[in-house]
């Protein structure tokens, strides 16, 4: 196979190749339980083929038989980049393709696809775009199969099959490819090498943690009078038995479920219910800890993957079968998850954390210079305070932390709790469970719409802003709406949020193709996603500066970002990073950001 001759473009320039392997895969051993790391370097690996395309001309084939050297020093593209790329290492490895073989550039087409808000996985992406779909009938016939022989030389549905994707993709990239900016483009990359280059973590804590949890485990199911144990037809026979009411759900943050346990306090049945929830809860603790296990690299550190564009506003989200964005925040059975991340020898955690971030933003997009430069001239009050003195009366001379520590009143919680619950058109109900798990406030549906009134009336401006979001989306009707990022104003980045196709029923209810499905808008959800785009643009920003000044993060978690410094002048390096943090870019003018900054030999809060 050699397509070096395929057609070039009238500038001389040959266009990019599309690449695509195809690998065995099971139930029990795929890319979504193990990731990618592990999945490459687990014993059953096998890519049984690989296609290439690039426009003109395709070639599809076990990988030992492609003239490898005819793609060097090409561009290539596929789609979930990363896969490919690491199916490719690993072929690497094994010698079955060249040492010597590397594209000039390697795109990846679902990544621009996400930056678009178009569907990620390749059959969406080219529904919506190319108005066709890949046939993935003859892949799930392959699933759990693992004969080395059966494909060293493909018969034409095989050929078929293989070669289908790659051809989608190419031109999937045709289309979408130049949409895709430079600076977008280098975020992906500068994911990508982060979560490769990895996380120090302490191995040995974590294995003693995955050893006291798992004999714990075993505990829980012995004082479980049946088998299994989670069986909640079982559990349902044995209140039965006493004649008891079994509740409606069994979940621990199931408000029912609380009060059933509150009620039958003291017996063995409510024992056993929460002792079912603690086995839910260390089963997924084991299973984080293995996962985490699976990732380490031959240098010691744990690979992960972060999946860039993740959400539709922009924002990273886990992935690969390891969430490091939802590693849970205090101790959970006695573990703290996050604290097996650590520096490593001669090194600090330097961890720095936009303050409050989007309550700050939503300010801005709103207009509400009042409370900005309250937030501005008193650097030393967090957003709750100064969200309880614009808007809900407090003028005391003391922090407003000091007042509620001394008079023991919840002002402080319930600033927060209407700070992070209600700036996006929360309602009444809703805001009853935000306010128990944000701010750990009981509050009963009467006051809740109390608050929720009193926090419309005293911000006008955010009002507003679902307002005009709502009505400029609403005249889009059979259309799609594009609504900017700030950053777009400057032409840093063109990045809006895209609403395609908006529908407006009979009701006036708001829907519109977000990301390949139709899903429910109105205002206070406009505003959520404009205030968490232009969110995530500030930290963008922000990292490109760090890693410009020598400073690349090894994690990031929503609004934050870790590094590794020297320990020996870790509080240098340090007032260097919040310096660059807090440095708001052109299109920011007027939003006063805040960093908080701190060092750590383990990670945590």
């Amino acid at each position: 196979m050699n397509i070096a001759t395929a057609q070039e473009t009238s500038l001389g320039v040959r266009p990019p190749v599309a690449v695509d392997f195809e690998t065995h895969y099971a139930t029990d051993y795929s890319v979504k339980e193990l990731g990618t790391r592990a999945y490459c370097n687990d014993p059953r690996f096998n890519a049984w083929a690989v296609a290439v395309h690039d426009g003109e001309t395709t070639w599809a084939g076990h990988p030992k038989d492609c003239d490898w050297r005819s793609l060097h020093g090409r561009e290539w593209v596929s789609h979930h980049r990363e896969f490919d790329k690491a199916v490719f290492a690993r072929l690497q490895r094994d010698k079955v393709i060249p040492k010597i073989i590397a594209p000039s550039a390697w795109h990846c087409s679902a990544a621009a696809c996400a930056f678009l808000q178009l569907p990620r996985d390749l059959a969406g992406a080219c529904a919506a775009v190319l108005g066709e779909q890949p046939d993935k009938g003859f892949r799930k016939a392959l699933k759990g199969r693992h004969d080395n022989d059966l494909f060293n030389t493909l018969d034409a549905e095989e050929t078929a099959y293989a070669t289908q994707d790659a051809v989608l993709c190419w031109r999937l990239w045709q289309a979408v490819g130049p949409y895709w900016p430079e600076q977008e483009r280098r975020l992906f990359e500068l994911t990508c090498e982060m979560g490769e280059r990895g996380l120090a973590v302490d191995w040995t804590r974590l294995e003693e943690e995955r050893q006291r949890l798992s004999d714990l485990c075993e505990a829980l199911q012995r004082d479980i009078p049946w088998k299994p144990s989670l069986s909640i037809k079982e559990f349902k026979r044995h209140c039965g038995f006493t004649r008891v009411t079994p509740p409606a759900s069994t979940a621990a943050d199931d408000a029912s479920f609380r009060k059933w346990c509150r009620k039958h306090e003291g017996t063995a049945l409510a024992r056993y219910a929460r002792n079912m929830n603690r086995i839910r809860t260390v089963n997924r603790l084991v299973k984080v800890l293995e996962a985490m296990q699976q990732r380490k690299k031959p240098d010691g550190r744990m690979a992960y993957e972060l999946k860039y564009y993740g959400a539709t506003p922009g924002r990273w989200s886990g992935g690969g079968g390891l969430n490091v964005q939802n590693m849970n925040r205090s101790e959970i059975e006695g573990l703290d998850l996050r604290k097996l991340i650590i520096a490593p020898e001669g090194k600090a955690l330097a961890v720095a954390d936009f303050s409050q971030i989007e309550a700050r933003v939503l300010l801005w997009l709103a207009g509400d210079g009042a409370t900005l430069e309250l937030l501005a001239a008193h650097p030393e009050m967090d957003m709750y305070e100064v969200h309880a003195r614009a808007t809900m009366g407090y003028n005391a001379p003391e922090s407003l932390k000091d007042y509620c520590e001394r008079t023991k009143e919840n002002l402080r919680q319930l600033a927060k709790a209407r700070v992070l619950g209600l700036g996006f058109r929360c309602g009444a109900e809703r805001f009853i469970e935000v306010a128990r798990i944000m701010a750990g406030l009981e509050i009963d549906i009467h006051d809740a719409r109390k608050i929720v009134r009193d926090y419309r009336d005293s911000n006008p401006k955010i009002v507003k802003l679902w307002e005009t979001l709502e009505a400029t989306c609403a005249a889009h009707e059979g259309r799609d709406y594009y609504l900017p990022f700030p950053c777009a104003s400057l032409g840093d980045s063109p990045r809006h949020l895209i609403y395609r196709d908006v529908a407006v029923d009979d009701r006036g209810a708001l829907t519109a193709v977000v990301c390949g499905e139709r899903v429910d808008l109105h205002g206070g959800i406009l505003a959520e996603n404009w205030t968490q785009g232009t969110a995530r643009d500030l930290l963008a920003d922000a990292w490109i500066r760090c890693v410009e000044a020598g400073y690349a993060p090894v994690l990031s978690v929503h609004d934050e970002l870790v590094f590794e410094v020297d320990a020996q002048d870790a509080q240098e390096h340090l007032k260097r990073i919040k310096g660059l943090m807090e440095a708001a870019p052109k299109w920011a003018q007027g939003l006063p950001v805040k960093a908080d900054v701190k060092l750590m030999t383990r990670y945590g809060k």
